[in-house]
């Protein structure tokens, strides 16, 4: 009778595929931390160009759509509930949704000045991202 290689178990295949306790491995942890600062590095420098006057209503519309959003959020929420060390993340990312959600509201009614208290708090989750990740980078950036 011929025998059959057990399956290793996930862990023993790969070392990443090691989960933090909440079903999240440390790779599917990485790439979430890359995934919500890049897109809240991309969201500062739209901001940062209105606040320069160099970009304009309709193209930091358009920037905002572009960055997607909405696919991250729906990505990300399950984990980023169940993670508490990712509260940083989950709070960029939900300064960033409602940003976009409410961007043609918030300029009616406020004007284009009114994004530079978006700008901040955005600058201040990057840098709490930054540290708390040891992301290097981010911190020269912001």
């Amino acid at each position: 009778m011929e025998q059959h290689a057990t399956a290793q178990e996930p862990a023993e295949q790969c070392p990443e595929a090691v989960e933090n306790g909440a079903g999240i491995t440390e790779e599917m942890s990485r790439e979430m931390v890359e995934d919500i600062t890049r897109l809240g590095i991309r969201t500062a420098v739209l901001l940062r160009g209105v606040m320069l006057q160099k970009v304009d209503r309709e193209t930091l519309r358009w920037g905002l759509d572009e960055l997607g959003v909405d696919d991250l959020m729906a990505r990300y929420i399950g984990p980023l509930l169940n993670v508490p060390d990712h509260v940083q993340l989950l709070n960029l990312l939900y300064l960033v949704y409602g940003l976009h959600g409410q961007i043609d509201y918030q300029i009616r009614e406020y004007g284009l000045d009114s994004l530079k208290d978006d700008l901040q708090e955005i600058n201040f989750s990057l840098q709490q991202i930054g540290e708390q990740f040891r992301l290097e980078e981010l911190k020269v950036a912001i």
